[in-house]
């Protein structure tokens, strides 16, 4: 490098819909460098960048399943990265942190 720092500034813009009585959402979005662009740096040509959908297995939403697809800069590799994956995730709640360690009965 040259030695002089170099800054960014990025926005990201998104839009979200639910279906099924909320049990699945949909989630799109955009993002757009709004300054201190570099003529070498690699520019997002995707309509969507971002896309993700979660769909709640059970009506109190305790199991969950995803899917997604980002699309953001990364600063060391001077470029976008795109991740895509999927996911399952059990939520339960505790009202004190000792519960999470006593066995239920």
């Amino acid at each position: 490098t040259d030695g002089v720092s170099k800054a960014r500034t990025d926005l990201n813009v998104g839009l979200s819909k639910a279906f099924l009585n909320d049990r699945l959402k949909v989630a799109v979005g955009r993002n757009f460098q709004l300054e201190n662009s570099n003529a070498t740096a690699a520019t997002s040509t995707e309509i969507v960048d971002n896309i993700s959908l979660n769909y709640s297995l059970s009506k109190d939403g305790r199991y969950l399943f995803s899917a997604y697809r980002k699309n953001q800069y990364q600063a060391i590799l001077d470029g976008f990265v795109v991740e895509t994956g999927v996911a399952f995730s059990v939520t339960l709640d505790y009202e004190y942190f000792k519960e999470f360690f006593e066995r239920k009965k």
